[in-house]
């Protein structure tokens, strides 16, 4: 019986580990920079007749509104130049078997605004989990490596998922402010 037992037990695990093989998870669709190799969210948007310094200023609007605690948030400021830089953070979760989630880490991130006449670029780029030392999450696509996990591509679609609602947040916030005419 116990033989029995056994046999059925490797051949189902073969089984399972074949059909894995089979149906490999879909890669997240991440941007990568192919100069650096890092995931890197990269943009040009246009503002038809603005200033530098009218783009500076409600992208400074913008991330006072969207972080709570700015002075944490901006590492260097400069409106002259129209430039700011941030370092912030998401925060990944692990989804347990019951398929509720728990807190497993936060990433880091370097968040760059620039303002030109008519246009502001944002450059959101080096990814990195906190740890001892530095964990770039591009790590997370390497399946070869031993300590690769199914887990790390859901990390990545979280991650991903995150920074696309701080860009879209971002563009809502450099549009002009809408003008209201109270004719009465």
């Amino acid at each position: 019986m116990k033989k029995i037992f056994l046999a059925a037990a490797v051949i189902l695990a073969v089984f399972v580990a074949n059909a894995q093989k089979n149906n490999p998870l879909p890669v997240p669709d991440l941007p990568i920079d192919e100069r650096t190799n890092l995931v890197t969210y990269q943009d040009v948007v246009k503002q038809d007749g603005a200033s530098p310094q009218v783009l500076y200023d409600r992208a400074m609007d913008w991330a006072k509104k969207f972080y709570k605690n700015t002075a944490e948030v901006i590492k260097n400021a400069d409106r002259e130049k129209g430039v700011l830089d941030m370092r912030s953070s998401v925060r990944i979760f692990s989804k347990q078997k019951d398929g509720t989630l728990l807190p497993k880490n936060i990433v880091y991130y370097n968040f760059k605004l620039e303002c030109r006449d008519g246009r502001y670029r944002y450059t959101i780029t080096n990814f990195n989990e906190k740890a001892a030392s530095a964990a770039p999450i591009e790590n997370w696509f390497k399946t070869d490596s031993p300590y690769w996990s199914p887990s790390q591509y859901e990390w990545l679609n979280q991650i991903d998922e995150q920074v696309k609602a701080l860009i879209n947040s971002l563009e809502d916030g450099m549009l002009p402010p809408e003008v209201i005419e109270d004719e009465w």
